[in-house]
């Protein structure tokens, strides 16, 4: 089997009206590039790559990924992606394997897997060797810009919905601020469902510090992006010096990136972003090295690749999605996602 093709698609989204907001930045949305490969065999494979802000990065995306990957992408075997994806990453060390190249290495490895999982008629989990069929799942509904009274309103809906836990951004000026989101979630989704507070890289070492301790006084689950992503020794200084676990990882790229905070026990639950980290490929790694070094994985974003990722990890924790819209695929039972069963990454 080879692959004769590859096209690529830009989807534009019109800015929203009424945007996310988190402590780092505005998500009003830019849309989404969308891969397609074709094979000699007839099966085709997709992988798309969503953007919430930038309005120019899929534009910029779609290009890198013409001018750069689809020569090395036309005429390969999808049955050895591996060797493709470590092509990719040569191919585009010059200018850094990292920010829009790993998007687009993301999208292609997305798609050649979605490739093989069709053409042998199974889930790629089954491809990879599964180990359960459903993940604990937490809705990520809390976000910054939200007012006590839509605060308490969505994380009441994520009860209703059956999530297994809720997670709300903070990061205001004030702990006082934080500490009063924290109480409003906690009374909306009673004391047994898990709660995550998340500060998008937003404050300095010593206020991570002191606002860990006041959550970890409020029974939350877990701290998460405190601190600049890069920050490696803050993170370790957090790690040794809350007993709440320190999270993070959505910002890093390449398993290397994650080894050298595991090695640092600068991280206690790794969470790769399936763009940043390069596609399906790279989480894999990322999940069973963590399981080696004993730290759980938790997916940054849901859907079904990560899905088909975390049934294979002995260490997943949690899966992270928004409040489910009417008509989403994602079937909820006891507070865990059911892992797709179509070819693929198709939901089935």
């Amino acid at each position: 089997m080879r692959i004769t093709n590859l096209s690529v698609e830009v989807r534009p989204r019109q800015p929203s009206a009424n945007p996310i907001r988190d402590a780092l930045q505005t998500l009003g949305g830019a849309g989404t590039v969308d891969v397609k490969l074709e094979t000699d065999t007839g099966v085709t494979g997709t992988g798309g790559i969503y953007f919430g802000r930038l309005p120019g990065a899929p534009d910029t995306l779609a290009a890198l990924i013409r001018n750069e990957l689809e020569p090395l992408v036309v005429g390969a075997d999808p049955e050895r992606v591996r060797l493709l994806h470590q092509e990719m990453l040569r191919e585009t060390e010059y200018h850094g394997s990292f920010g829009l190249a790993m998007f687009g290495i993301a999208a292609v490895d997305i798609a050649v897997w979605d490739c093989l999982g069709k053409a042998h008629g199974v889930p790629c989990w089954k491809l990879w060797g599964g180990l359960r069929d459903r993940v604990p799942v937490y809705a990520m509904c809390g976000w910054l810009n939200h007012d006590e009274s839509r605060l308490r309103d969505v994380c009441r809906q994520a009860v209703e919905q059956g999530f297994k836990g809720v997670k709300i951004k903070v990061g205001c000026p004030t702990l006082a601020e934080d500490v009063q989101r924290v109480k409003i979630a906690r009374e909306a989704i009673g004391d047994e469902m898990d709660l995550m507070v998340d500060a998008n890289q937003a404050l300095s070492r010593a206020e991570a510090l002191r606002r860990g301790r006041a959550f970890e006084a409020l029974g939350c689950t877990w701290w998460e992006e405190s601190i600049r992503a890069d920050d490696i020794d803050g993170y370790a200084e957090l790690a040794a010096a809350l007993a709440i676990p320190v999270a993070t990882g959505e910002n890093l790229y390449t398993p290397a990136d994650f080894a050298r905070f595991l090695k640092r026990d600068a991280v206690d639950i790794v969470q790769p972003d399936l763009r940043r980290a390069g596609g399906p490929t790279a989480l894999l790694s990322i999940g069973l090295m963590a399981h080696a070094f004993g730290r759980p994985y938790a997916s940054h974003g849901g859907g079904p690749v990560q899905l088909n990722v975390m049934a294979c990890l002995p260490n997943a924790l949690y899966l992270e999605t928004g409040l489910r819209k009417e008509g989403s695929p994602m079937k909820i039972e006891a507070g865990h996602a059911l892992v797709p069963n179509g070819p693929g990454f198709g939901w089935g």
